[in-house]
């Protein structure tokens, strides 16, 4: 199978998984807070919460995993991946392990007082505590398994163990509706067990299916050494992200109490699942931008990567572009009531997204070459400083909707930060991003949008809002294939297409 066969496959594959995901996740958690009930659920959020925190840490290090094992895998040679794979389980056992103290020593303290827990359920508490102790150390154990596996593109498999946790969770929902007993003390265990099957899942199929590479040896401390200092530096990046998300929460809360809070939670949900469906795309194409590295083929790399995140942005466009101009009553479809300030900030949110998505495939070019130091610095100061900027900007009497704003123009400055900083640490032309992706996103995304505004506004109602979002996709898809595309891309398509109607022709 050629390369862009398989990326375009690997692409559908993490759409279907996406969709699915989210429908048996909608219908999981009304079941669990129906069984739990409102005070068992929140305790178990604010339990799962301190955990939580730490998850940027898998995050970065399953990041850094997939990184070393692909670039290994684009040079060939199955001894050195292998070396690469035992360094970073090596790794992620001893960060798993330290994590696992530190919580557990954490947890001494946190049940008397820090947290506001009823005094009947403290002990209950607890033991979910431990639950989630213990399965976050077995999932940072996975992420070597699930890098080496996405590394080899087999995201087949990557859904597949994704869609059965979705319905395992569902069938976990089930079982605690009918439980007569504790039911937030069985989901606890419940879904600490089901860490036990993913590990089970990943390693077994890993070992099966790669066996000569996931052989452990003795610990090689100075692939250790490397892989932790890339994954540094990665930390940097998550956690900033981190850090100006929840400052902003904090901040707007402090100015203008919890409805202001509460309108910006319901927008980042949304710009969360519009970054899911970007992400598909993106991470579908990592593989092959970190093996290009690895084989030597800078050109392609950065070809692919300014690829990834053009065609990214084209795929969120097709959900956003509708979402922004019938946003009010979508809202209202979803959530009935809401605090009217959430149709301002969803917008910008949504704007800033896109941005940002413009330039995603680029981080994965920067992490491929290796040398993310001034990448992760400036970009991530880019974010946290905008937090510092909105707060004096709300001090000087500014409008909640001005900090948001600040956010976005932030977001952009340090999006194109990532075009400069590449190009300073390697031979990427900037001039090749703005004819290649700027130049050609603007005008499809423009005439799209003006289309949907016009065209929605012709009448009203749910039915027209479902006409309004299908004419929008035809249009901004006939647009970007005429304007939007290189002439690579275009007969890519056009060979794509062609072949599937040859397979149906001759069936």
């Amino acid at each position: 199978m050629s390369t862009g066969k398989r990326v375009v496959r690997n692409s559908v594959i993490m759409y279907v998984q996406l969709i699915l995901n989210v429908l048996i996740g909608l219908v999981t958690v009304r079941l669990i807070l129906r069984a739990l009930g409102q005070s068992d659920y929140g305790v178990y959020d604010v339990t799962g919460g301190v955990v939580g925190l730490l998850n940027f840490i898998t995050t970065s290090l399953a990041q850094s995993s997939m990184r070393f094992i692909s670039v290994s895998l684009g040079k060939g040679d199955i001894s050195d991946t292998n070396k690469v794979f035992n360094s970073c389980f090596w790794l992620h056992l001893a960060i798993a392990g330290a994590l696992a103290f530190i919580l557990e020593f954490a947890g001494l303290f946190l049940f008397h007082g820090f947290l506001n827990i009823p005094e009947d359920r403290v002990h209950v508490a607890k033991i979910i505590y431990h639950c989630m102790v213990v399965s976050l150390f077995l999932r940072v154990n996975i992420s070597p398994m699930n890098a080496l596996i996405g590394s080899f593109e087999e995201f087949w498999y990557v859904a597949f163990v994704s869609i059965m946790d979705s319905v395992l969770k569902l069938g976990i929902a089930i079982a605690i509706t009918y439980t007569v007993g504790d039911k937030l003390l069985l989901y606890g265990f419940l879904m600490m067990g089901m860490s036990f099957v993913n590990l089970f899942l990943y390693f077994g199929y890993s070992r099966i299916k790669h066996g000569n590479v996931v052989r452990i040896r003795k610990p090689d401390f100075s692939g250790i050494k490397k892989v932790m200092g890339f994954a540094g530096w990665t930390f940097m990046d998550t956690f900033s992200s981190i850090v100006n998300r929840q400052g902003y929460a904090i901040m707007l809360n402090k100015f203008f109490g919890p409805v202001m809070n509460s309108a910006f939670a319901l927008s980042r949900q949304l710009e969360g699942h519009m970054f899911s469906v970007s992400a598909a795309v993106v991470n579908a194409m990592k593989p092959q931008v970190m093996k290009s590295h690895g084989a030597g083929d800078d050109a392609r790399m950065f070809r692919l990567s300014m690829t990834a995140g053009k065609f990214g942005f084209y795929m969120m466009s097709l959900i956003v572009i509708p979402l922004v101009v019938m946003m009010p009553e979508v809202l209202d479809l979803w959530l009935g009531e809401y605090p009217s300030e959430t149709v301002t900030f969803a917008r910008i949110l949504m704007a800033a997204c896109m941005v940002e998505q413009l330039t995603r495939g680029l981080v994965h070019a920067n992490q491929a070459v290796g040398n993310i130091k001034w990448f992760s610095i400036i970009v991530s100061s880019m974010r946290i400083l905008a937090l510092p900027v909105s707060i004096a900007a709300l001090l000087m009497g500014a409008e909640a909707y001005v900090a948001i704003l600040i956010f976005l123009v932030f977001e952009t400055i340090g999006s194109l930060c990532r075009v400069f900083i590449l190009a300073r640490i390697t031979d990427f032309n900037p001039g090749h991003f703005v004819r290649d992706v700027l130049v050609q996103v603007l005008p499809p995304s423009v005439v799209a949008l003006a289309f949907c505004y016009f065209f929605y506004h012709l009448s009203g109602g749910i039915l027209w809002m479902c006409v309004t979002l299908v004419a929008t996709c035809i249009v901004m898809a006939v647009i970007v294939f005429l304007f939007g595309l290189t002439r690579e891309e275009k007969n890519f398509i056009l060979s794509l297409v062609g072949g599937h109607i040859n397979r149906l022709i001759k069936k």
